[in-house]
C-alpha cells in the first residue's frame, strides 16, 4: 500500500570523529535516541501527521522530507542547504534542520516549541519555491493542517 503521507522525517545521528571516546560515542547515541522519541516516538510528530496526505494539497507536491541532523559536525554543516531542490520527477522536496548541542539544555516544553516552529519557519521557504516553481500545491491549508494536528505535542 502506497504512503499517502506528504510529510516525512530523516534523522542524522551526531558525527564523531573516528578517534572518539567510548563516553563521547555514548553521549552521541544517547542523544540521537533522545531526539528520535520527537519524531517517531509514542507522541511523536510522525504520529500526529500522519493523516496529512499528499491528495489533499495538490497534484505538484508528494513529499516533504524534513532532514534533521544533530549536532553536526563542520563539515556537514558547509554542506546542509536551507532547503534543498525540488525533484520533479518524485514531486519531492528534502528541508533540513540543524539541531544544535544546545536544545538538550531546553526544558521539554522549549524542545517541543523550537521543533514546530523550525519547522513552520521552513514552511516559509518552501512555499517560496512552491510559488517560484508554480507547483499546485495549496500551502496556506497545508500550514493549516500542519499547525492544528501539533497543538496537542506542544
Amino acid at each position: 500500500m502506497e504512503d499517502m503521507n506528504i510529510l516525512a522525517f530523516f534523522l542524522s545521528y551526531p558525527s564523531l570523529p573516528i578517534d572518539a571516546s567510548d563516553e563521547v560515542s555514548d553521549e552521541a547515541i544517547k542523544r540521537g535516541d533522545e531526539f528520535r522519541t520527537y519524531i517517531w516516538g509514542e507522541k511523536g510528530i510522525d504520529v500526529l501527521l500522519k493523516s496529512l496526505s499528499y491528495v489533499d494539497y495538490g497534484k505538484d507536491l508528494k513529499r516533504i522530507l524534513f532532514q534533521f541532523y544533530i549536532m553536526p559536525c563542520d563539515y556537514e554543516r558547509i554542506h546542509i542547504k536551507e532547503i534543498e531542490q525540488y525533484r520533479k520527477n518524485e514531486k519531492a522536496i528534502g528541508i533540513p534542520i540543524i539541531v544544535e548541542r544546545s536544545f538538550f539544555q531546553f526544558s521539554e516544553t522549549e524542545r517541543r516549541e523550537f521543533l514546530v516552529s523550525s519547522m513552520l519557519s521552513k514552511f516559509t521557504i518552501l512555499g517560496n519555491v512552491v510559488r517560484n516553481k508554480k507547483l499546485d500545491t495549496n500551502m496556506t491549508k497545508l500550514v493549516h493542517d500542519f499547525s492544528y494536528n501539533l497543538k496537542t505535542f506542544v
